[in-house]
């Protein structure tokens, strides 16, 4: 097995060093780029490294075939996708082909880029994902997002890159993990729960507490604007093992596939070294490029999803997800078991809610803007008999998606979790893509989660269950749907010391061990590249400057300093997660986040709403909704949602808090339905 990676190694070097006539080992980079100018002969390379990408892919799936694979994960969603495995084969070659010139020719990663544009155009993969042109009449938006801006319709749309709000952060500059600024290798992101997230000082609770309904609508919001999954051999049954079965050690490289990046255990871990656990499994991130007119980026990040706040996540990121789950009559949504998530004709989920099935509390949200959307079909298919089932459904949908705007950016709830003003008018200019390092601002949300998911019956009898023992049991959800949105508005966030569930049971096997939650958000920020806490909080501009560890006592309390210094050899290492959930354990939980999380919260978000022709708002749209359309959309908030769409007779009145003196109840009788009067 060693001797075919060497020689993997060896060929790559030698089939392409063989189709650069005349450049020896110390060529320069203007000899490259005179070079280069005859694209026969760089095609020529890029053939090369596509044979040897595609020869690599055989000698991956051997090891799967052999046994050398792992049960699929609670958090993995397969993609058996043409054009996705297509666009994700071409950016792997475009990444090789990067990093080859990096290394041996010392070519920028830019230069590379303008000449895989000016080379490769008759060398992309085509779309055979349905994708159907982007219309500018089109009165609704498509479900993949094509074509919402006019002057580059792929902006936004699903299956394209991240975009980034500085830069990456990766060793090569184009996709080889970082080391320390020192040259060694970061801390471990096992340690670093250990030694400092969990030992860090925290600041005291605020008097009014967020209840679980808060913390997820956040959470709820992010996964409808990122989607990243792993790498994995196409339509396998089960993941790619990075770990030695029954995870005792990590594989050793020569042994383990090219998209490995597993997290290492300790052997004097606390809590893992009584189950001889020694490597949590982590496959790294699909990467990929847009199509056509722009392709050439290499070491960019795949995202799955619409970058539009869309509801994508119950509508899903392509006609193919969204047809199954239509019920073609009434403009409805089929729904499953009681009446809560979208489902095809077997039951099945479309794969963009995989991520919230296998954790019911954190379906609520979709459960509730499912259920939403069919209320606004049958209201309005009374009020407009003459609608066909597309118009009510389109209808429908449309109307859903503003109320998730309204509730979301228009009613200020960013503003007030996290401090963040949003809001701007549309320009053709701002690309929507959704920021590589915004999903990361929003994993901090994991500390707040509680041990129990709490289901609460109108009698306050209460039954609570741990979160590891809910994992992929939407039952519970569908079984009990009231009790468990009342149980969320009862059930304040987590403000102490991370919960035991969510750093070591999330998926947990027989014996009672799971996922690291934590460190995999670390070790995921490093797989995506993202830059330093130190790096970001410059490009924000912001104050304190950090120039030393020293500086840090500005900013954290000094115990918190003091962890830092002990794990990480540089200030300019600490990883943007683990500073931002520091900055946030001074005001824990008032707001969420702190100032350098919230400046890429805004940022994403003001391109969110800058970049989307079809904000329920925005002039530009090409249907726009009346100023009485607009008025009744601002009216319908969240308790409406709440008592519209549950069995529920009362509710507080701030949905995002538990109750108290100050947040008393209100009864749902009182909270009337949307007033849909403007569109009769």
């Amino acid at each position: 097995m060693t001797n075919f990676k060497m020689h993997f190694t060896i060929l790559l070097i030698i089939a392409i060093a063989s189709c650069i006539d005349g450049i020896d080992d110390s060529a320069t980079t203007s000899n490259i780029q005179r070079h280069s100018k005859n694209c026969s002969e760089f095609s020529s390379v890029i053939r090369n490294v596509r044979h040897l990408v595609e020869s690599e892919s055989t000698y991956n799936t051997f090891f799967e075939r052999i046994g050398i694979v792992t049960r699929t994960s609670v958090f993995r969603v397969d993609s058996c996708n043409d054009y996705v495995d297509n666009q994700v084969k071409h950016a792997r070659i475009l990444t090789i082909a990067a990093q080859f010139f990096k290394n041996e020719f010392n070519m920028p990663l830019d230069e590379f880029e303008r000449l895989a544009r000016k080379c490769m155009v008759e060398d992309r993969p085509s779309s055979n994902h349905n994708r159907k042109p982007a219309s500018p009449r089109s009165k609704y938006r498509s479900i993949d997002g094509r074509g919402n801006n006019l002057k580059n319709p792929d902006w936004g749309s699903s299956d394209t890159p991240f975009a980034r709000y500085i830069p990456n952060n990766y060793q090569d500059g184009i996709y080889a993990i970082k080391k320390s600024v020192t040259g060694s290798d970061l801390p471990n992101a096992r340690l670093i729960v250990q030694e400092v997230l969990l030992k860090s000082v925290r600041s005291p609770a605020p008097p009014m507490m967020y209840n679980m309904m808060g913390l997820t609508i956040i959470l709820f919001a992010t996964h409808d604007l990122h989607y990243q999954v792993p790498m994995q051999i196409k339509c396998s049954d089960g993941g790619i093992r990075c770990c030695s079965r029954g995870s005792h050690h990590v594989l050793p490289t020569d042994l383990s596939n090219s998209a490995c990046l597993p997290i290492h255990i300790s052997q004097t871990d606390p809590f893992f070294k009584t189950g001889n656990i020694g490597c949590q499994n982590m496959v790294r991130s699909q990467i990929g490029n847009y199509p056509k007119s722009t392709t050439g980026q290499a070491g960019q990040i795949l995202n799955r999803a619409t970058a539009f706040l869309d509801l994508s996540l119950i509508y899903g990121n392509y006609d193919s997800e969204l047809r199954p789950i239509r019920l073609y009559r009434g403009g409805k949504l089929r729904l499953g078991k009681n009446n809560v998530l979208p489902v095809d004709s077997n039951g099945k989920h479309i794969p963009s809610m995989d991520r919230f099935t296998a954790t019911p509390v954190g379906a609520i949200w979709p459960a509730l803007f499912s259920r939403n959307h069919n209320h606004l079909a049958e209201r309005l298919a009374k009020l407009k008999p003459k609608w066909d089932d597309e118009t009510l459904f389109q209808e429908a949908r449309r109307i859903n998606i503003a109320n998730f705007q309204f509730n979301l950016i228009t009613a200020k709830s960013i503003e007030k979790v996290f401090n963040k003003v949003v809001n701007t008018s549309y320009s053709e200019d701002v690309n929507a893509a959704t920021l590589v390092e915004f999903p990361f601002t929003y994993r901090g949300g994991h500390y707040y989660i509680p041990s129990h998911m709490t289901f609460q019956q109108e009698n306050n009898d209460v039954t609570k269950y741990l979160q590891s023992d809910t994992i992929g049991k939407i039952e519970l959800l569908e079984d009990d749907f009231d009790g468990a949105l009342r149980g969320a508005l009862h059930t304040p966030v987590n403000v102490e010391r991370y919960s035991d569930e969510i750093i070591n049971r999330i998926g947990k096997n027989d014996q009672g061990y799971g996922l690291d939650i934590i460190s995999w958000d670390i070790q995921r920020g490093r797989d995506h590249g993202i830059p330093s806490f130190v790096q970001i909080r410059r490009a924000c501009k912001l104050t304190p400057e950090i120039n030393s560890f020293d500086d840090f006592n500005k900013m954290f309390n000094k115990t918190n300093v003091e962890l830092l210094k002990k794990v990480y050899k540089s200030h300019e290492d600490v990883d943007f997660y683990v500073g931002g959930l520091l900055e946030a354990f001074e005001t824990v939980g008032n707001p969420f986040a702190g100032p350098t999380f919230g400046c890429i919260i805004g940022a994403n978000y003001n391109n969110v709403m800058g970049g989307d022709r079809y904000f329920y708002t925005h002039p530009e749209n090409p249907y726009p909704f009346t100023p009485a359309q607009i008025d009744a959309i601002k009216s319908y908030q969240v308790p409406h949602i709440y008592c519209a769409n549950s069995g529920l007779k009362e509710i507080v009145k701030l949905w995002s808090y538990t109750p108290n003196a100050n947040n008393p109840k209100i009864e749902c009788k009182n909270v009337p339905l949307m007033d849909l009067s403007a569109w009769a």
